[in-house]
């Protein structure tokens, strides 16, 4: 019932005349303050070996995310709103949750997620977050709430401002949920207001907050973030504003740009320490401005943009490990690319399959599945896996 089909063995080599080449130090601008910018990349070789997980014989019906929860491998079904747990080979053992209203289920899941402590945060469709501990109860909801300044309606319908917390939502097309080990949870957030927002506003760009967090006890949404200067440079890149991020501790994270080979390294509070990372290869980065002159056109330019365009679109920080994944797509129509970096230095750049995403480590394999893509649905399920040497 289980194939393991290996589909890709890369070698990387990086040679350098020292064990570390370092790019001389200078500064750039970000967030209105000149900071530090270095690009290291070590010389050591990688070798990555991906194998493909299948089951054949379980039934899905095709549209889910992987996570890895309470040391199993887990599907999440947006479907069915159901959890399917498997062992290591991929054999299905149990399923949890399920779509309804009584105890333990979901009405309906979006299948973002993270790993909270010892909880699994599913993010349903009504601005509602599930805390699931791992009895697979749902132990907590809690609602967002956007609208706890009190800010009159006719305030925010005459009188946008980038820091009014009533106008932003969740940015749904770039939705990623992650946590900041100090029990918030952290989604990207943007502005539909017509009259301050990413299609048709320049100021957008340089004003507008990126990030929404909660505490897991209170709904009440704060912000906070901005976008980087190449978004200032091109004034609309709209179709590419998506912001990946990760934190590696509880006062310090990463923050990428789809559009930016940077990754800029902050506390908590918005103070930059500084930035580093190395641009991906074979992408098409020859961006156009685009300023939509509707939502139809918009959404017709979107498919072509994100098809066309390279771009970096995640950035995930494997803790036990101290790694940090930075998945990119390349111009190349078979294969994307994965950036590894430990410690701010860039250690390996690898070829993936395209569509690639990273979902996460279960000790001793590093996981990864594919984007869903409506014409591509399958009967089986995959899960890739691989390993990458300590030394």
């Amino acid at each position: 019932m289980i194939k393991k089909l290996r589909i890709l063995i890369v070698a990387i080599s990086l040679i350098f005349l020292s064990s570390c080449q370092s790019d001389s130090d200078h500064g750039i601008i970000y967030l209105g303050s000149e900071i530090n910018y270095v690009r290291k990349t070590d010389r050591k070789f990688i070798q990555i070996q991906i194998d493909t997980l299948t089951n054949d014989s379980f039934f899905y019906p095709g549209y889910g995310a992987w996570v890895i929860f309470n040391d199993s491998l887990t599907l999440l079904d947006k479907r069915l709103d159901s959890a399917y747990v498997f062992s290591d080979d991929l054999i299905h053992h149990s399923t949890y949750l399920g779509k309804g209203d009584g105890p333990n289920l979901l009405r309906s899941m979006n299948i973002k997620h993270t790993i909270m402590d010892d909880y699994l945060v599913i993010l349903g469709t009504n601005y509602d977050f599930n805390l699931i501990n791992k009895n697979w109860e749902i132990e907590k909801k809690v609602v967002l709430d956007f609208y706890h300044e009190k800010t009159p309606f006719k305030e925010l319908e005459q009188n946008p401002k980038a820091d009014y917390i009533g106008l932003y939502e969740l940015s749904y097309e770039h939705l990623k949920l992650g946590h900041d080990y100090q029990g918030n949870l952290v989604f990207p957030v943007a502005i539909p207001h017509p009259d301050f927002n990413y299609l048709w506003h320049e100021e957008y760009y340089k004003q507008a907050r990126i990030l929404g967090k909660i505490h897991s006890d209170d709904g009440r949404v704060a912000i906070h973030g901005r976008y980087s200067p190449i978004y200032h440079q091109y004034n609309f890149l709209s179709t590419l504003r998506g912001v990946p991020f990760s934190y590696l501790d509880a006062n310090t994270y990463i923050q990428g740009y789809e559009a930016d080979s940077i990754l800029y390294k902050l506390n908590d509070s918005g103070e930059v320490h500084f930035a580093f990372g190395v641009a991906g290869k074979e992408m098409n980065t020859a961006y156009e401005n685009f300023k939509a002159a509707d939502i139809d056109e918009y959404d017709a330019v979107w498919d072509l943009d994100r098809d066309r365009y390279s771009y970096y679109h995640s950035v995930d920080y494997v803790r036990e490990t101290g790694l940090l994944f930075r998945v990119y797509t390349k111009s190349n129509p078979l294969v994307d690319g994965l950036q590894i970096y430990r410690d701010d230095t860039l250690i390996g750049d690898v070829e993936v399959p395209k569509d690639f995403l990273f979902v996460g480590y279960k000790a001793p394999y590093y996981y990864g599945e594919f984007k869903y893509r409506v014409d591509k649905e399958e009967d089986s399920i995959k899960l890739l896996r691989f390993e990458i040497p300590e030394n």
